[in-house]
Parts: C-alpha cells; sequence; structure tokens
C-alpha cells in the first residue's frame, strides 16, 4: 500500500480524482469513477476486490477501510480544502475511492427487464437502481439521455445495486422489445390498474422522463398501459416511485399468495 500526502492542485491524482467527479467524458475515456462513503466501498470491494485507489482527508484514522486495501492500493491524503473539491457532495463523508468500471454478466434468463427513457435526476435514476436491485430485476436499459449511469451521485443513490444489477446504456428500445417474448408495460396517468394486472412470467416495464413522460414513439412499443391508482387530487408519483410499485408488484405476484 503505497501512502502519499498531496497538497498541491497541481498534483496528477488530485486532477484524475477531480475529473472522475465532474466529467462523464473522462470516466468512460478511462472507465474509472469514483465512490463516495465507506459503504459503497465496502459493497464493490465484496464483489470485485480492492479499488484502485482510496482518498482521504490527511489524519484521518485508516482502520476501517484497511480490510478493503491491498498492496497495489494508491492511499492519498489530501488537506480538508483539497478533499472538497474532489468530492461529489457538499458534506463529503471524508473518504473516497476511485475503482475500475466493472462488467456484471448479462444472465440469459430473464423474467423482468427495466427500460428508463430520459432519465435525468442522478438521484432519481440512483434510487430506481436501488429498487431494482432489490426486487429482482435481471436487466436495466437506459437511453442515450439519461443521466451517466456511473456518475458519482448515482452510485451514491444505488447504494451497491450497481455491482449485482447489469446495466446497458445508449440502448435502443425499439431493438430490445422486438425480441422480448413477454409482456411490455408502461405507465400512464390512465390504462388498467396494475393491481388488477397478471405480472407473472416475463415482463418489461418502460419508464419516462420526469417531466415529459415517454415519447409517443416509445408508447407504440408497448403491448400494455397501466396505470398507478391515487387519490383524487394528486398529478402523479415521483419516477422513483412509480418504478418501485411497479416492481414489488410483480415481486408480490411472484412470491406471495396474497
Amino acid at each position: 500500500m503505497n501512502r502519499q500526502i498531496i497538497s498541491s492542485r497541481g498534483n496528477q491524482h488530485f486532477k484524475h480524482l477531480k475529473k472522475l467527479n465532474e466529467s462523464p467524458r473522462y470516466r468512460h475515456e478511462v472507465q474509472q469513477t469514483i465512490l463516495d462513503g465507506i459503504h459503497l466501498i465496502e459493497s464493490y470491494a465484496q464483489r470485485f476486490g480492492a479499488p484502485d485507489s482510496v482518498a482521504l482527508i490527511e489524519g484521518s484514522n485508516i482502520d476501517k477501510i484497511a480490510p478493503y486495501l491491498n498492496e497495489d492500493t494508491q492511499l492519498l491524503e489530501f488537506p480538508a480544502s483539497l478533499f472538497s473539491e474532489i468530492a461529489p457532495v457538499i458534506s463529503p463523508s471524508g473518504i473516497l475511492a476511485s475503482i475500475n468500471i466493472p462488467r456484471i454478466e448479462i444472465p440469459k434468463k430473464q423474467n423482468c427487464i427495466l427500460l428508463l427513457e430520459d432519465i435525468q435526476d442522478p438521484g432519481n435514476l440512483g434510487s430506481i437502481l436501488r429498487s431494482a436491485s432489490a426486487s429482482g430485476v435481471d436487466l436495466v436499459y437506459l437511453s442515450d439521455h439519461c443521466a451517466d449511469l456511473w456518475s458519482p451521485k448515482v452510485l451514491r443513490g444505488g447504494q451497491g445495486a450497481h455491482f449485482h444489477l447489469p446495466c446497458i446504456e445508449k440502448a435502443i428500445f425499439s431493438d430490445i422489445t422486438k425480441t422480448f417474448t413477454g409482456k411490455i408495460f408502461a405507465t400512464t396517468l390512465n390504462g388498467k390498474s396494475i393491481f388488477k394486472e397478471n405480472l407473472k412470467g416475463p415482463v418489461a416495464f418502460i419508464f419516462g422522463n420526469e417531466g415529459s413522460g415517454l415519447q409517443s414513439e416509445t408508447l407504440d412499443l408497448t403491448s400494455h398501459i397501466i396505470h398507478i391508482p391515487m387519490q383524487k387530487g394528486i398529478e402523479s408519483l415521483n419516477v422513483s416511485a412509480a418504478v418501485s410499485v411497479c416492481l414489488y408488484e410483480k415481486y408480490r405476484q411472484e412470491h406471495f399468495s396474497v
């Protein structure tokens, strides 16, 4: 384990971590990203081994992070003022790691897939992935204009979902729906109640942008239009909440008799 104290913005490690935090293009070029906090680092290490580097505020205790490091891990210590410049949140946890973006194997059998069109809020996307992983989704497709899958804020919202759930970016939905053999559902403000649909067996759910919803061309790809019943006067749910309702209704139908 190579331990360094870094006090200059001109340092190559500082520049690298700052660009990983700020630039989707750079993340994809170098196939690395940043994890914020001990929980994400632990989740990553349990599946893929030690991170490439760990950044700490100078003087921090490394005992909590030590079990997830190896002799090749760069341990980088920054003054608090510099650390705040590479952290993805206003109130940083005090520990970051750079990792190689992992590749998750796509399962041959797909009982539930999720297609996300232009989900732009990183928090929403992270929450969706967290619910998808917990409810047994097999594969997630993201359109070209979704928030960057590997941005630190999406990773923070996903809380480790990225390390278990295969996701494909820049997906062309028409190609996917042509070959998918199950039911394809989209939620709108009308249609059949999701609680009256049979969701057992292969199912695809398509969800759209937070403000504008699904494009008309995407709606044409679906086989079933559904809605989530709500109290009068409530226009709609946040997209991450709507995704959770649909996924857990499928999970309920397939795992419980009530």
